[in-house]
Order: C-alpha cells, then sequence, then structure tokens
C-alpha cells in the first residue's frame, strides 16, 4: 500500500498535481463526480475528497486556523494538536475506509495538521508542490479581486454545521476589522506561503519526499510526470501516462486557476 499526500499551499497547483495523479491510477476520491465537478473557480475540477475536506476544515476551524491567517504563523501549536485529536476517531475511521493499494488525497492546507495525525498512514509518500511565495500571494490576491473569497466562504458555510455558521461570519468580519484584506496584501500572503514552505521541508526532512516545482511540471510536464511515476514506483498503463500528460491543459494554465 502506498499513501500519496500533496504538501502545497493554496492556489500553488495542487488541483492540477492531483489531477495528474488520478489520471496516474492514484485513488484521490471514490466519487468521480466529486473530484471533477465545476468549482467556482476550476473549471476542470478540484480533486478533492469531499469527506476528508469536510473534515478536515473542521479541525482548522476547531484549530483556530481557519479563516484566521495571521495564526497560522504563530509557533504555539497545541490548539491545532488539541484539534486533531478531537477529531482523531472520525478521521481514523475515515482513513481506513478510504485506503486502497494506492490512493491518497490533497488539501492545501494539509500541513498544519498533518504532522498530529500522520502516524495513522500506512506508507506515506510526500509530494511538495512549491511555487515562488510571491507568485502564490499574486494568485491569492487575483481570486480575492474577482469575488472569488466570498464564494470560498460560502463553501466553508458548507463543510461547517450549521451552529458554526455565526462564529464563522464573525471570525470572517473580525479578521478584516483588525487586520483589513489580508488576501490582498502581497508581503503578507508571501511570508504565510514562506512559513509553510519551511513547515513542509522540516516535516518532510527524515520521510519519502520529492520536490515538484510548478513551473517545471508546467513547462516541462514530460520529465515531471515520468519523475512521479519513479518516485512512486508506479506502472501505469501508455493511456493513463497519455491522459496525465494531456491534463496539463493549456486553457487551465492561462486561467490561472491553480489551487
Amino acid at each position: 500500500m502506498k499513501t500519496v499526500i500533496i504538501l502545497t499551499q493554496p492556489r500553488s497547483g495542487s488541483s492540477l498535481l492531483a489531477g495528474i495523479l488520478h489520471k496516474l491510477g492514484v485513488s484521490m476520491g471514490d466519487k468521480e463526480e466529486e473530484l471533477i465537478a465545476t468549482s467556482h473557480d476550476n473549471k476542470f475540477g478540484s480533486f478533492e475528497d469531499q469527506d476528508f475536506q469536510i473534515l478536515h476544515h473542521r479541525m482548522l476551524f476547531k484549530a483556530n486556523i481557519l479563516i484566521r491567517y495571521p495564526n497560522r504563523l504563530k509557533e504555539d501549536e497545541s490548539r491545532i494538536e488539541k484539534a486533531v485529536k478531537k477529531y482523531e476517531d472520525k478521521l481514523i475511521t475515515l482513513i481506513r475506509k478510504k485506503e486502497r493499494e494506492l490512493w491518497g488525497w490533497k488539501d492545501a492546507v494539509i500541513i498544519y495538521t498533518l504532522p498530529y495525525f500522520e502516524q495513522y498512514l500506512k506508507n506515506p509518500y510526500y509530494i511538495f508542490l512549491k511555487r515562488p511565495p510571491e507568485s502564490v500571494a499574486n494568485s491569492q490576491i487575483q481570486a480575492g479581486r474577482y469575488g472569488r473569497w466570498w464564494k470560498e466562504i460560502k463553501l466553508e458555510y458548507s463543510y461547517q454545521p450549521i451552529h458554526r455558521w455565526i462564529p464563522l461570519a464573525l471570525r470572517t468580519f473580525g479578521v478584516i476589522l483588525r487586520y483589513g484584506f489580508i488576501w490582498h496584501k502581497l508581503e503578507y500572503l508571501s511570508k504565510i506561503v514562506e512559513n509553510a514552505h519551511q513547515r513542509i521541508k522540516h516535516f518532510t526532512k527524515d520521510k519519502k519526499c520529492i520536490q515538484i516545482d510548478l513551473e517545471n511540471l508546467i513547462n516541462n510536464s514530460e520529465d515531471e510526470i515520468s519523475q512521479i511515476i519513479e518516485f512512486l514506483k508506479i506502472s501505469p498503463t501508455e493511456n493513463q501516462i497519455k491522459d496525465a500528460f494531456n491534463f496539463v491543459h493549456p486553457e487551465l494554465i492561462k486561467s490561472d486557476v491553480h489551487k
């Protein structure tokens, strides 16, 4: 068994990479319609297992780092650890339910909680998908400017139970009042991304991990996909490899909807 986890930050190309893995035969979720469904900012699908998305975002809320981006820079990890512990039984059950011989999932902010439940993953393989922090921040700003951010909030409501809707709204407006529109601040967003990249490097230093740069994945897709195949030690069919190459779609790249 191999468990494949993408480590990155939002708008770094994780949907592209997850789609490639899916085409190569990695089970990224057991509901095809959820993986390829059109989202508000990614017409080719985000390839996110919704069961994991819902559970993980509830953990992020409990950990006080959902919406409250400044908290992601703080060194106090106790709240995150407690949040994972609260959902531990449900998480273990979900992992065991989803396990396949070759499987995985992606959530662009999984690095914050992963260190506290990685022991439940069997034979994990980590792919660090890296995009320059300033480039990620610019992409996040573009998303916010075109009104996608409010749709992200709406999506968060669908992940949270009803009793959290009011606290989620208060948290959102509280962050705006205290810090302003963080998602429009290039320097601050870049700092958050840099911090996350350091977390990923620290976490993976003694683990099976490969680093893939988004620019190389786009411009040299055949070489990078071949490298991923070699790293995972898998044997996809010729058609699967072809589908993976073809998934690097020019329209997806130009529209800058990498998540």
